[in-house]
C-alpha cells in the first residue's frame, strides 16, 4: 500500500523491541521520521544519529517524553543503556547496527510502496536551481513532492523520501555528492526512474580529483537509470555528459542550440538590468516567451532542462512556459540574490563556489547594467585539492579578461586572484570586520557589488554589512 510501513519493513532493518506502542507499529502510515530530537512528533519516529557535535542517543528519553512511537538506535548503545525499559516499558526500538544505514534502509522500503516517478537531480553546478525549476514545471500538471533546501546528501535524501505523502504522484529529488560511490548509494534508495545532470564542472576535486573522476562519479546516475529501465535527460552543451549519453538506451537531449527536431532549446536571449533572462523557449517548431526571475544567462539552460521534462510528461508548451515563470527564489537563496540598498546593486551569490560557479557569477556582474562601478568581492573556493591553487590562479586570469572594475579578496587562496589584477586590486583581507569597513569606505551610489566564495568562507555577513551601512544613509 502507498505512503506505508509496516512491522515487515522494519523487520527487514533491524531487530525490533515492542513497547506498549506496539499496536502502532504494525502499519505506519506516512510516517514522520526525523533525526532531530526537536522535531519530534507524536506517533514519530526518532533516528539517533552519531554525528561529529552530538549523539543522538543523548536524547532518547526527551524524544519519549514527546510522544515518540519509535527510536532508531546502534545496537552497542542498546546494550549499554536500552535495555532496562524495552518491551517491558512504554517504548519502543528498532535496534540496528549503523542507525545511517537505517534511515536508508528505512526510506527506500518508504520508497519501494510508491509506484510514481521520482525525479533524480545531480551535477556540479545548479542542482538546486533546476530541481526548483523541475518541481515548478512539473507541479502545473501534478502534485509534486520534492528536495527542501540542500538535503541532497546520504542523510538529505532519505529524509526526502520519507516526507512523501499518499497525494505525491512525482517526486524531484536533488542528489549531492562529493566522493566516489555516494551516487550509486543516492539511487539505490531513491530508485529514480527518471534522472538530469546539470553539467559536469571542478566539484570537491578534493575528492574526485579532476573533470574525469567528476563525471566518472556523476555518471554513475545514467548507469543506474540505464539499468533500470529509466529515462536521462541531457543536457547536450555539456561535452562530458553528451559523451556518456551515447550508451544510454532512453536519452532526451536539450540544450541552447538544439539538438535535433523537437528538442527543447532557447533563441534570442537577453538580460534585463537586474540580470534577470527572458528568452524565446523553442519545442516542437513552436515557440513561447519566458521571463525568468532568477538571475543569471546560465539559468537558460536549466529552465531548459525543466522544459524536457514537461514536455517528455506531457505538459504543453504553454503549461511549461507557466511553471518556469511561477518559479520564485525564497528569500535567504544565496544564488545570485539582488538587494537594492542605498543606489547600491548587492549581488549575494555567497551560496557555495568552485571555478565554474565563480566564473558565471563574473559573468553576471560584467553583464548587469548599471551607472557606476562593478565590484567583485570574492572569498576562497574550498574542496579543491591539490588543485586549489592552480584553480585559483586561472580565475584570477579569467578575472584580468574580464570588465570587472574592482576587486577585494578575502581568505588564504583567494590573494590568488590578485595574479596579474594589481590595477583592479583594493586589497586582499584576513578578516571579515576589515573587509567590510574598507568595502565600505570605497562603495558608492550606482556600484554593483558582487560577493562570492565557498560557504565556508561567510561572505554573507561582508554582504548583509553592506547592506546594512548602505541602508541607513
Amino acid at each position: 500500500m502507498k505512503a506505508v510501513l509496516d512491522m515487515l519493513d522494519l523487520q527487514g532493518i533491524g531487530r525490533i523491541v515492542v513497547g506498549d506502542a506496539a499496536d502502532g507499529l504494525s502499519r505506519i502510515v506516512e510516517p514522520v521520521v526525523v533525526i532531530d530530537s526537536r522535531e519530534v512528533q507524536e506517533g514519530g519516529i526518532f533516528v539517533a544519529l552519531e554525528g561529529e557535535r552530538t549523539d543522538g542517543h543523548r536524547y532518547i528519553d526527551d524524544v519519549f517524553a514527546k510522544g515518540a512511537s519509535l527510536a532508531v538506535v546502534s545496537e552497542a548503545w542498546y546494550a549499554s543503556h536500552g535495555q532496562k525499559d524495552g518491551a517491558a516499558g512504554r517504548r519502543s526500538y528498532l535496534i540496528v547496527d549503523d542507525t545511517v544505514r537505517g534511515l536508508q534502509q528505512m526510506a527506500a522500503a518508504y520508497r519501494r510502496s510508491f509506484t510514481i516517478p521520482v525525479f533524480a537531480v545531480g551535477g556540479s553546478n545548479g542542482k538546486t536551481t533546476t530541481k526548483e525549476l523541475i518541481a515548478s514545471v512539473l507541479g502545473v500538471g501534478f502534485k509534486v513532492h520534492m528536495s527542501r533546501g540542500n538535503r541532497n546528501n546520504h542523510l538529505g535524501v532519505p529524509l526526502t523520501l520519507l516526507q512523501m505523502k499518499r497525494d505525491t504522484e512525482i517526486a524531484v529529488v536533488e542528489m549531492g555528492i562529493n566522493h566516489p560511490g555516494e551516487m550509486e548509494l543516492l539511487a539505490s534508495i531513491a530508485m529514480p526512474t527518471h534522472g538530469l545532470l546539470t553539467n559536469i564542472g571542478h566539484e570537491h576535486l578534493e575528492f574526485l580529483h579532476d573533470l574525469q573522476g567528476v563525471a566518472a562519479a556523476e555518471t554513475r546516475l545514467y548507469e543506474y537509470l540505464n539499468g533500470h529501465g529509466g529515462v536521462c535527460f541531457v543536457n547536450a552543451d555539456d561535452p562530458w555528459l553528451l559523451s556518456a549519453a551515447s550508451k544510454l538506451e532512453r536519452a532526451v537531449l536539450y540544450g541552447l542550440n538544439g539538438c535535433g527536431e523537437g528538442v527543447p532549446h532557447a533563441e534570442s536571449a537577453a538580460l534585463d538590468p537586474f540580470g534577470r533572462p527572458s528568452f524565446m523557449l523553442c519545442l516542437s517548431q513552436a515557440c513561447e516567451s519566458v521571463t525568468l526571475s532568477l538571475t543569471g544567462r546560465h539559468n537558460v539552460v536549466n529552465a531548459l532542462a525543466a522544459a524536457a521534462a514537461g514536455s517528455y510528461l506531457g505538459l504543453s508548451l504553454r503549461e511549461i512556459k507557466e511553471g518556469l515563470e511561477n518559479m520564485i527564489p525564497a528569500t535567504g537563496w544565496k544564488r545570485l540574490e539582488f538587494q537594492e540598498a542605498g543606489g547600491v546593486m548587492i549581488v549575494n551569490d555567497t551560496y557555495n563556489a568552485n571555478p565554474d560557479s565563480m566564473r558565471l557569477a563574473i559573468d553576471l556582474l560584467c553583464d548587469l547594467q548599471c551607472s557606476g562601478r562593478k565590484i567583485a568581492v570574492l572569498g576562497d573556493m574550498l574542496e579543491l585539492g591539490s588543485s586549489a591553487e592552480l584553480e585559483h590562479e586561472k580565475t584570477g586570469r579569467y578575472i584580468q579578461q574580464s570588465g570587472i572594475d574592482l576587486l577585494f579578496t578575502f581568505g588564504d587562496l583567494s590573494k590568488h586572484f590578485s595574479t596579474g589584477n594589481a590595477s583592479r586590486s583594493c586589497g586582499h583581507f584576513e578578516s571579515r570586520e576589515a573587509l567590510a569597513s574598507a568595502l565600505g569606505d570605497v562603495v558608492a551610489s550606482g556600484d554593483a557589488v558582487l560577493f562570492k566564495g565557498s560557504r565556508g568562507m561567510k561572505l554573507e555577513e561582508v554582504a548583509d554589512a553592506l547592506n546594512h551601512e548602505r541602508s541607513t544613509l
